[in-house]
């Protein structure tokens, strides 16, 4: 996908081996696969590696993350669990600076600190039934994905689970700020800090799970930070936040703009979360979000534009040469206006081979789009026709694959959250290249130069050769 951004900043490459035309445009921000398209093709990184192999340096991490690393200049912004943004040296990946957030840190006035102290206090055993039956659903889900079998019965406990946790937030509703700030339920492969982070060149805005915004500047002084709302999401939050010029798109239950100034409500639109990243373009002189459930949202004051374009689920939306494509089992191209006087002009609609989720977002090269199920099932489409030009299952294993695709130098990085990696060539046949293994993770891997940035699970690695 294809992010065009307004927010302009220059990048200072020093780091021994990087040309200053590897980095992203300077008119564009960096956050979500860098410029939002996962496509690096002035990199050449290194075809094999391994724990052992091709090994720059790598830096021990305080906690998993799923979040992917932010390169601007010469720093690497990653995330930790719970609510940790790290700033590392790209050079040696000596860690700078690391700051926690949480909900301690929101300033609140005089007036709310008593009433969140009286209000928690009425709402304490209300809490406590709400993270019991989060706890439940949460582990009936997992007995859900693992026993297709016994969906019926499942499915039956996890609607009544569903009921009664939505009957003891509508009794939160009477302590609306204990509500917000008691912790949520944190799923254990989604956990709270699955964002990545955006930059604008001066500041970074880091979003997690739990509902809390914050930015900070690159030397890691904190400048604001608020709690947004809890996500209603399933099995945690995943979108990433959008950065378009001096507004913040976030989305945890409403889709909402947050002042880059202060982090304050701009506007908030009644629209269901999904884990995708929205992405941004403009129609005529208008900046829209691209939502991944198929609407167009102007930026200015979220006013839904366009609707029923298609669906991407969990991934993101794929924007080509004035083409979104929504890439799933279902799907659809459309053609966007180039005013808004006119509608978006749908081009194809078909259906690809993988079941159940798709986690990893697409990415087009030279004519073709791959997508991917999360269980490994690769679909080589005609950008053109929508007209499948092959299908592949990858020898991942008992992998499933979250990271999103990746073309770097000519080839494609396709990873599961085993750690395996598959290198291979573009184009209308299957070929392999290499097939490579770090530690786990589901994290999307970025490029820049000759080297090849990895969130794991316990270390951030650089590998080179």
């Amino acid at each position: 996908m294809t992010r065009l951004v307004i927010a302009s900043f220059a990048l200072v490459l020093s780091t021994a081996g990087f040309a200053a035309e590897d980095a992203p445009a300077p008119s564009k921000t960096v956050g979500w696969r860098t410029d939002g398209t996962g496509s690096y093709p002035r990199a050449t990184p290194p075809r094999t590696w391994a724990v052992d192999k091709n090994v720059v340096w790598r830096t021990k991490m305080p906690d998993w993350s799923n979040a992917t690393p932010v390169i601007v200049g010469d720093k690497l912004l990653v995330c930790s669990e719970p609510g940790m943004l790290l700033c590392v040296g790209l050079t040696d990946g000596k860690v700078l600076w690391q700051k926690e957030n949480s909900y301690q840190d929101v300033v609140l006035s005089p007036a709310q600190k008593q009433q969140l102290e009286a209000e928690e206090k009425l709402a304490d055993a209300i809490l406590a039934k709400v993270r019991l039956a989060e706890m439940e659903s949460a582990a009936v889900r997992k007995k859900l994905a693992a026993h297709p079998d016994s969906k019926e019965e499942l499915q039956k406990k996890l609607d009544e689970l569903k009921t009664q946790t939505e009957g003891f937030k509508l009794k939160l509703k009477d302590y609306p700020l204990a509500g917000k700030f008691h912790q949520p339920h944190k799923d254990g492969t989604g956990g709270f800090s699955s964002p990545t982070p955006t930059t604008d060149g001066k500041n970074v805005y880091v979003i997690f799970g739990n509902g809390l915004a914050a930015c900070y500047d690159l030397d890691g002084n904190r400048k604001w930070i608020q709690n947004v709302e809890h996500s209603t999401a399933p099995y945690g939050h995943g979108s990433s936040p959008l950065l378009v010029g001096n507004k913040l798109l976030v989305h945890f239950a409403d889709l909402v703009a947050l002042d880059v100034k202060d982090g304050s409500e701009s506007w908030r639109t009644k629209l269901s979360p999904n884990h995708g990243t929205p992405i941004h373009t403009r129609i005529g002189n208008v900046d829209v979000a691209i939502h991944p459930n198929g609407l167009l949202v102007r930026v200015s004051d979220g006013v839904v534009l366009a609707d029923k374009l298609g669906s991407s689920g969990p991934n993101s939306p794929l924007l080509h040469d004035g083409i979104v494509y929504f890439v799933r089992n279902d799907a659809r191209a459309v053609k966007l206006p180039a005013d808004l006087t006119a509608k978006p002009d749908p081009i194809w609609k078909g259906r690809l081979t993988g079941s159940g989720y798709w986690f990893s977002s697409p990415v087009y090269h030279e004519g073709l789009i791959y997508g991917l199920s999360a269980m490994g099932i690769l679909n080589v489409v005609d950008a053109g026709t929508g007209k499948v030009v092959y299908e592949q299952r990858l020898a991942f294993g008992s992998g499933q694959v979250y990271p999103s695709i990746a073309v770097a130098g000519g080839l494609l990085f396709i990873s599961s959250d085993e750690g395996i990696t598959l290198v291979l060539e573009p184009g209308r046949e299957y070929k392999e290249v290499a097939k490579n293994t770090l530690e786990k993770f589901r994290s999307t891997p970025v490029f820049q130069g000759k080297r090849m940035y990895i969130r794991g699970r316990e270390y951030l690695y650089c590998i080179g050769e």
